[in-house]
């Protein structure tokens, strides 16, 4: 082990840092709720849409967990590998399994990692931020209905998009990535939200969904609600654009979306209507990075959820996404790679939705949500 965890627990080596906020070392937080966490993701996709990549790592500090994913998306496979370790006291170290995110500079670049392994995924690349992350805070929220009962989600951070360039390979096929061809978006949340550690500490299924929007244009970008400018752009931090109005379509075998329209408003008082078109079968299932799905499911082999798996582990597997059973059977939180167009611009994009959560919302005519 390393000399600050024999000689100097709790402390680890952030803690010579002048950066404490609380009277207790970094390591702790200033909550006991076992669904506190820590988490960076990052996506990539080509302007062609050929190629669909999402990463990401989690800390949750109060399970003593750090776990990680990589997928990527091409050519109807769908390639998964996660890993999980014990956490320790160094919350800087963000590696995991083969899987590494290192930054460079802060709010400018990053490099991620992941070394051969068994699952017939790898990647060196670096991430360059062309969009203002802004802090923002997502929560409270709390369960509806209750009095004075444990909040599902109140967590916080920023969001910015991307440049990518490097290499991927994928069953040795191997990618180049460069910056002309391949953008995507990346977020930094901490906070304690519901689905942390699985079952034991998940407060609710999931009977609704977002339909979140990460899209780059030109001079402007949607990252859920808030609008994000260029970096050095001459208006002051983010704007803020609220959906009020979202007509989809789905693919009438799995019930999924497939398309959408969606109407939103700007700070300004502008109406800006989106449409998004699916490309192909261009889809990152998240249960297999262990999101959960509706009714409480983890990962489609082993149920893992994000930080409920204990000591070392890695796995990770490559499913058909041609046959709709497999779409089906693996569904329940989705990054849908689309192809959206405002105003006459075009450009690569992320859809986020639950599915079937999602369908269910426009049967039954739920406000500002019915059928394409």
């Amino acid at each position: 082990m390393p000399r600050d965890v024999l000689e100097h627990s709790p402390l680890s080596g952030m803690d010579e840092y002048p950066i404490h906020q609380t009277t207790d070392p970094i390591r702790f937080l200033n909550t006991t709720d076992p669904r506190a966490f820590e988490r960076y993701w990052f996506s990539a996709q080509s302007d062609d849409g050929e190629l669909f990549f999402v990463c990401g790592i989690g800390l949750y500090p109060n399970l003593n967990r750090c776990d990680g994913y990589a997928i990527v998306v091409q050519d109807n496979r769908h390639t998964a590998i996660r890993a999980a370790r014990t956490l320790g006291v160094d919350r800087s170290e963000l590696t995991v399994g083969p899987m590494t995110a290192r930054m460079i500079e802060p709010f400018t670049e990053w490099r991620l990692n992941c070394a051969p392994n068994d699952f017939g995924l790898e990647y060196d690349l670096a991430w360059r931020d062309t969009k203002r992350a802004v802090f923002g805070r997502q929560g409270p929220t709390e369960i509806p209905g209750q009095m004075n009962a444990r909040l599902i989600h109140d967590w916080c951070g920023y969001e910015t998009f991307g440049t990518i360039e490097g290499a991927i390979s994928v069953h040795g096929k191997k990618f180049t990535l460069t910056p002309s061809r391949f953008r995507g978006s990346r977020d930094h949340h901490w906070g304690v939200r519901d689905g942390v550690g699985g079952a034991g500490h998940m407060l609710q299924t999931s009977s609704s969904s977002h339909l979140g929007q990460w899209v780059e244009f030109g001079d402007w970008s949607i990252w859920w609600h808030r609008v994000l400018y260029n970096l050095g752009d001459a208006r002051q931090g983010a704007g803020k654009i609220t959906p009020i109005d979202h007509k989809v379509r789905f693919d009438p075998v799995t019930r999924h979306l497939v398309e959408a329209v969606i109407t939103n408003r700007l700070d300004n008082g502008e109406i800006r209507e989106v449409h998004y078109e699916q490309i192909g079968n261009q889809i990152a299932y998240l249960r297999c990075g262990m999101y959960t799905g509706p009714d409480g499911k983890g990962t489609p082999a082993e149920n893992y959820h994000h930080g409920s798996i204990a000591g070392d582990f890695i796995g990770g597997e490559t499913f058909d996404l041609s046959d709709p059973a497999v779409r089906t059977e693996i569904a329940g939180f989705e990054d849908h790679l689309v192809r959206a167009t405002c105003n006459g611009e075009s450009a690569i994009g992320i859809l986020e939705c639950r599915n079937p959560v999602i369908y269910e919302m426009c049967e039954k005519g739920l406000p500002g949500f019915s059928f394409l």
